[in-house]
C-alpha cells in the first residue's frame, strides 16, 4: 500500500468485493469531498422519489391485478417493513466489510428489483419484488448519513448533513408531482421504470465520487439473533401502525401485532446486553445524547409524514379544492425544509446548537397550529407548511450530527442505520396515528366543518409533538456538550 492507501483494509482476492479506487484527478481535487456528498444526495432524492411516487400508483395496481385495497397495501408494506427492519443490520454488516461496498450494491440490488417490479405479472411477485427492493434500499440508507458524516472534514459536517437532508427534501417535493403527471400518460409500470436511469447515474457516481472505507469494524460473526429479534418485532409492530386504521385499533389482531412487537424489542434489548458480539451497542443508545436524539427524530418524522398525509383531505374535503392546488400548497414543506437544512450549521455557529432546536421545536409548533386554523386562507397554510419545514430542517441536520458523534467512526454504519429505522418508525407513527386522530375527530365526515375542526385538532396534536421533539433535541445536544 502507498500512502493514499493508509487506514485501509488489504483488497480481497476475489476483485467484487473490493471498493473501487477514485481517479487520481478526484482524489486530489480539495473539493472531492463535496462530490461524495453530491453522490449521496442523489440517492437521497431517488429513495424519496420512489417512496412517494408509487403511494399514487396503488388505486391503478388494485384495477390491474383485479385485488382488495387491503391486500394492495401490502406492496407498501412489504417495501416499509424490509427497509425499517434491516437497516441496523446492514449498517453492521457496512462497518465489517466496507460502506463504500455495501452502499454501490445496494443501487444494483434497488435497481434491479424496480424492473422486475415493473414486469410483474402478479400481486405475490410485485410484493416479492418491492421486499428485494427494500433490501437494496436498507443497504443505501444505512451508509447515506454515514458515508456523508466521514467523507467531509470535521468543521463541514453540519452543512453536508443539512445538503443530504435538503436532497430528501427534494425527492419528496418532486414524487407526487411527477407520479401524478406520469400517471396521465403511462401504467403504473413505468412509474418502476423510473428508478432505473436515476440508478445508474446515481451508482457511476457513487463509484466516481465516494473515497474507499475507512475505520472499519473488525469482521465478527454477525448477531443474528438480536437481528431476528429486531426483524420481527419491529415488523410486527409497523404490521399493527399500519393497519389498525382499517382493521380496528381494538380488533384482536392489531391488539396481538402490536403486544407481541413490544415484547419481543424487549427480548432484542435483554438479548443485545447478553451477547458477546451484539448487532448495537445498549449501553450507548442508554445514553441521554443517543436516547433523546433518536425520539427526538422519531418525533420529528411524525411531524412531517402525518402532516403530509392529512394536508390533502383538508384541501380537497373541507375547502373543495383539487389535488393539484392540495400539491402545490404542500411544496411549502420540502421547500423549507430544503432551504434551511444547510444553513443549520450556520445558525448553530452563531446562537448555539441546543438554541436552534429548542427554536427550532417552537416554530414547528407555530407553522402547525397556522396550518390548522388557516381554513380557506391557503397562503396562511402555506406559510404555516413552510414554517414546518424550516423547523424541520434544522433539527433534522443538527440531532443526527449530535446522534452520530456518540456512534464511534467504525460504527458510523450501525449509527446511521439507527438514524433511519427511527426515521421510518416515526414515519408509520405519523401516517397511522395521525389519521386515526384526524378520523376520530370526525375526519371522516361528509360535513366541510366537521373536517376542517378534525384537522385542526389533528394539527394541535402536531404541534405539540413538534415542540416535545424540540424539547428532547435540545436536551440531547445539551447532553453531548457536557460529556
Amino acid at each position: 500500500m502507498n500512502a493514499h492507501d493508509d487506514g485501509l483494509r488489504a483488497p480481497s482476492t476475489f476483485p467484487p468485493f473490493n471498493e473501487s479506487r477514485r481517479i487520481r484527478a478526484i482524489r486530489s481535487w480539495g473539493g472531492a469531498p463535496w462530490l461524495a456528498v453530491l453522490a449521496v444526495c442523489v440517492g437521497a432524492i431517488l429513495s424519496q422519489v420512489d417512496a412517494s411516487i408509487v403511494s399514487l400508483a396503488y388505486p391503478s395496481m388494485q384495477r390491474s391485478f383485479s385485488v382488495t385495497i387491503g391486500a394492495i397495501t401490502w406492496v407498501g408494506l412489504s417495501y416499509l417493513l424490509t427497509v425499517v427492519a434491516t437497516l441496523v443490520l446492514m449498517g453492521r454488516i457496512s462497518d465489517m466489510v466496507g460502506r463504500k461496498l455495501i452502499y454501490v450494491y445496494g443501487f444494483v440490488v434497488f435497481t434491479g428489483a424496480s424492473v422486475l417490479c415493473a414486469l410483474a405479472p402478479s400481486l405475490g411477485f410485485l410484493v416479492a419484488g418491492r421486499v428485494v427492493q427494500g433490501i437494496g434500499a436498507a443497504m443505501i440508507q444505512a451508509n447515506s448519513v454515514a458515508i456523508v458524516y466521514l467523507a467531509v472534514p470535521t468543521t463541514s459536517r453540519t452543512r453536508a448533513l443539512g445538503i443530504q437532508a435538503a436532497s430528501q427534501a427534494v425527492g419528496l417535493a418532486i414524487g407526487p408531482t411527477l407520479g401524478g403527471l406520469l400517471l396521465q400518460v403511462v401504467t403504473w409500470r413505468f412509474l418502476f421504470m423510473v428508478n432505473l436511469p436515476i440508478g445508474v447515474v446515481a451508482l457511476i457516481a457513487s463509484l466516481a465520487f465516494i473515497p474507499r472505507s475507512r475505520n472499519l469494524a473488525p469482521r465478527e460473526p454477525l448477531d443474528w439473533w438480536g437481528s431476528a429479534y429486531l426483524f420481527l418485532g419491529i415488523g410486527l409492530i409497523l404490521v399493527g401502525l399500519s393497519s389498525g386504521e382499517h382493521l380496528g385499533w381494538s380488533s384482536p389482531g392489531i391488539v396481538s401485532s402490536l403486544a407481541v412487537g413490544a415484547v419481543i424489542m424487549v427480548a432484542f434489548v435483554v438479548h443485545e446486553q447478553r451477547a458477546a458480539k451484539p448487532l448495537v451497542s445498549i449501553a450507548l443508545l442508554r445514553t441521554r445524547n443517543v436516547s433523546f436524539g433518536i425520539t427526538a427524530g422519531a418525533l420529528s418524522y411524525f411531524v412531517l409524514y402525518s402532516t403530509l398525509f392529512l394536508v390533502p383531505f383538508d384541501i380537497e374535503r373541507a375547502l373543495f379544492r383539487s389535488s393539484g392546488v392540495a400539491g402545490l400548497v404542500l411544496l411549502g414543506l420540502p421547500g423549507s425544509l430544503a432551504l434551511f437544512a444547510p444553513l443549520a450549521g450556520r445558525l448553530s455557529s452563531r446562537f448555539g446548537a441546543s438554541t436552534m432546536v429548542a427554536f427550532s421545536g417552537i416554530t414547528m409548533a407555530g407553522g402547525a397550529m397556522m396550518l390548522g386554523h388557516a381554513g380557506e386562507h391557503l397562503p396562511i397554510a402555506a406559510g404555516g407548511l413552510a414554517l414546518m419545514g424550516a423547523g424541520l430542517g434544522v433539527l433534522n441536520t443538527l440531532n443526527n450530527h449530535g446522534v452520530m458523534k456518540a456512534f464511534p467512526a467504525m460504527s458510523a454504519g450501525v449509527g446511521s442505520g439507527t438514524i433511519n429505522t427511527v426515521r421510518g418508525l416515526g414515519t408509520a407513527m405519523g401516517l397511522a396515528i395521525g389519521g386515526a386522530v384526524f378520523v376520530a375527530c370526525g375526519g371522516a365526515s361528509a360535513l366541510s366543518h366537521e373536517v376542517q375542526s378534525a384537522f385542526a385538532l389533528a394539527m394541535t396534536m402536531v404541534a405539540g409533538l413538534g415542540a416535545l421533539a424540540g424539547i428532547f433535541a435540545s436536551a440531547a445536544l445539551r447532553s453531548a456538550r457536557e460529556t
